[in-house]
């Protein structure tokens, strides 16, 4: 489950609350950190998101739950933190118009596809050097991705906490079956580490690609600072 598909009325309100209060302040923040932007990036933003929405819309049954690939991971490096946000928000609206989700998980949604969009980013410029795009973005995919699924089943797992009678929705029911039982670590896991590899694989060949015809397209990590001892005289 790469995002949350529960209809409205069954999450606490005090947690889509909390969700929604931060999607407006990352909106926020990235309509200030976007003001100056061209409509060139504005299109290559847009094509990023239809793609990104396109990918979420195929649910693919794992373990008995339904897994979206996100491109989270790729969207986050290309876009960087201020447009990934405003892909994230669009998509995940886009979604809940298609029946995909309650207009209540919006903001839940919108936050985790943001935190692994970011954390992608984070971890690419600092392996892109040693490891070249292609593996850079596969690694960074990966770990955003698993940290996210990670997100969304403490989030179920609070929902539950804070409103027991949540475990009626079917899709926080199989997940909290799977974490009850014991069977998280003997099928879910491995299920889903399937599933990651595929979007990492992707990234991979993305990465990859991109790096050998449209490198401009890719960040580039920051030069390293010499200490000032080590700066030769002029």
């Amino acid at each position: 489950m790469s995002h949350l598909h529960i209809p409205d009325g069954i999450l606490p309100p005090v947690l889509w609350l909390v969700g929604l209060l931060l999607m407006l302040l990352l909106t926020g923040l990235s309509v200030a950190a976007t003001r100056r932007t061209g409509p060139q990036q504005i299109a290559y933003q847009s094509a990023l998101g239809g793609l990104m929405l396109a990918v979420m819309a195929l649910p693919v049954p794992v373990a008995g739950l339904h897994y979206c690939m996100t491109l989270a991971g790729p969207i986050g490096v290309l876009l960087g933190w201020a447009s990934a946000v405003q892909v994230s928000i669009v998509v995940t609206v886009i979604l809940a118009l298609l029946g995909q989700g309650g207009f209540t998980v919006i903001g839940l949604n919108a936050v985790v596809l943001t935190f692994g969009a970011v954390l992608a980013r984070w971890i690419y410029l600092r392996l892109a050097t040693a490891l070249g795009p292609g593996r850079a973005m596969a690694i960074a995919t990966a770990i955003s991705q698993l940290l996210s699924s990670a997100a969304w089943v403490a989030i179920l797992a609070a929902a539950v906490r804070l409103r027991p009678a949540a475990i009626l929705n079917h899709d926080v029911h199989d997940m909290m079956q799977f974490v009850q039982l014991s069977l998280l670590a003997t099928l879910l896991l491995p299920s889903l580490a399937a599933a990651v590899a595929v979007e990492a694989l992707l990234a991979y060949g993305l990465g990859g690609f991109l790096g050998r015809v449209r490198p401009d397209l890719l960040p580039q990590p920051a030069p390293e600072r010499l200490p000032s001892s080590e700066i030769p005289s002029t």
